[in-house]
């Protein structure tokens, strides 16, 4: 399905059960848009992990990858999404994801267009990171 946002295409992935509190609706899938990161949900869960590495090839991988997906969708608002995103980062650095150096690597990309400034994000989450600590 093409994204409702940009019209890019899109990527299905399983939402691991403990990322489900952080995302409306507690989806048991969603799907992301790989152009602007748009998430959408609900949809009908796929059976595996995609390969994530179509959104961003230094993107991780399997539940990481789902986990991630998460975190950058909600980086759209960061003032109605705040304990969501600290929740989604400590998630993540449970699992050994760098969510700063993902979001980093997504502003340098290029290619990658997200619906939100990537660029005034990065200090304003390494912001509410350090306050979460």
């Amino acid at each position: 399905m093409p994204c409702p946002n940009c019209d890019g295409p899109t990527l299905a992935f399983p939402v691991p059960e403990s990322v489900r509190p952080h995302l409306p609706d507690e989806p048991a899938a969603a799907e992301i848009c790989r152009d602007c990161l748009t998430l959408i949900t609900p949809i009908d869960p796929p059976a595996e992990y995609p390969d994530f590495s179509r959104i961003l090839g230094e993107f991780p991988t399997g539940e990481n990858g789902a986990l991630a997906a998460a975190f950058v969708s909600r980086l759209g608002s960061l003032a109605i999404n705040r304990q969501e995103i600290e929740a989604l980062a400590d998630l993540a650095e449970e699992q050994g994801v760098d969510v700063l150096l993902l979001v980093d690597r997504i502003a340098a990309s290029g290619r990658i267009q997200p619906h939100f400034d990537i660029d005034r994000r990065r200090p304003q989450v390494q912001q509410i990171l350090d306050r979460s600590e």
